[in-house]
């Protein structure tokens, strides 16, 4: 999906829409925005809902993330072949404090992060669209923007049911998304505490495990590539199962994670996991710093 950055908004404008109002009225400080530190999540952009299979749901990684220390982890270029690695790709560099301030400014530069808000109008016009939900942690609180169907509408076009003050808020929320996925288009150099992006290693994987022994052979020719079931887990048991499908969901930490991680370093879309006879499809989802050991709880 291709963005357009915008100019930002001036920073002290941007803070006084963030800071809570203290005695002397919102905006009264000129300081820092405060925010979490370390693994904990600043600020997130995700996709949610649509019209996916149930599965995606638990693998989707979220367009933007931010930590507390300043890492930003995207999606990176996934290889155009088949069958493509296993493993997905992310990529991860950090701001300096000052960088994690100039993100925090820009997303106050818009004026639409005082509160938590739906901006739903576009279901009027546009059919089993993913929401993008906007969470920030920011000034003690957290702040979440949804909005359906992001980056669908016409700017110049008509969507009965939309005010126009919503088709404004879609614009500026499609602009601001694009300027973080692009960073580097407005930040200076200074503003990095690392001089460029490397890949993304988790310390935890997300599995979506299947098993595949009544699967037919792939319709292009390929054969399964066969490898053994990295860890002593059993993989008919492995996770919980997931809403309206064949497969079970599970998160692997510490060792098990560095097995599977490894393993999967040697695998692709096609390699089934073998063990006590039986072959299984691995889906892997690298899980983020703040993210729990357990994979979402999801309705059906």
């Amino acid at each position: 999906m291709t963005r357009i950055a915008r100019p930002w908004l001036p920073a002290l404008a941007a803070i006084s829409i963030l800071l809570p109002a203290c005695a002397s009225g919102p905006g009264a400080s000129t300081g820092p925005i405060d925010h979490p530190a370390g693994d904990a999540l600043v600020l997130r952009i995700e996709y949610s809902g649509g019209f996916v299979a149930p599965g995606f749901r638990y693998t989707s990684f979220p367009l933007f993330s931010l930590a507390g220390d300043g890492r930003v982890i995207l999606p990176g270029a996934q290889d155009a072949i088949f069958p493509g690695p296993a493993l997905p790709a992310a990529n991860v560099r950090r701001l300096t404090d000052a960088g994690i301030q100039a993100v925090l400014d820009a997303v106050a530069g818009t004026a639409l992060f005082g509160a938590s808000i739906e901006y739903r109008g576009a279901q009027n016009c546009v059919a089993d669209a993913s929401d993008t939900i906007f969470t920030l942690h920011a000034a003690g609180r957290e702040v979440q923007v949804l909005v359906y169907g992001l980056g669908t509408l016409d700017p110049g076009g008509h969507c009965p049911g939309i005010a126009a003050a919503e088709m404004a808020a879609q614009r500026t929320l499609q602009d601001l998304s694009g300027r973080l996925a692009n960073l580097e288009a407005w930040l200076p150099v200074t503003a990095w505490a690392e001089p460029t992006w490397r890949p993304y290693q988790p310390s935890a994987l997300r599995l979506l495990v299947r098993n595949a022994d009544a699967d037919q052979p792939d319709p292009s020719g390929i054969a399964n590539q066969l490898l053994d079931w990295p860890d002593g887990s059993d993989p008919a048991s492995f996770g919980d199962p997931i809403a309206l499908g064949d497969q079970h969901c599970g998160v692997v930490s510490g060792q098990p994670a560095q097995a599977w991680y490894a393993a999967l370093s040697h695998a692709n879309q096609l390699t089934r996991f073998v063990k006590d006879g039986h072959r299984y499809e691995v889906t892997v989802r690298f899980q983020l710093p703040d993210e729990p050991l357990a994979c979402p709880k999801l309705a059906a």
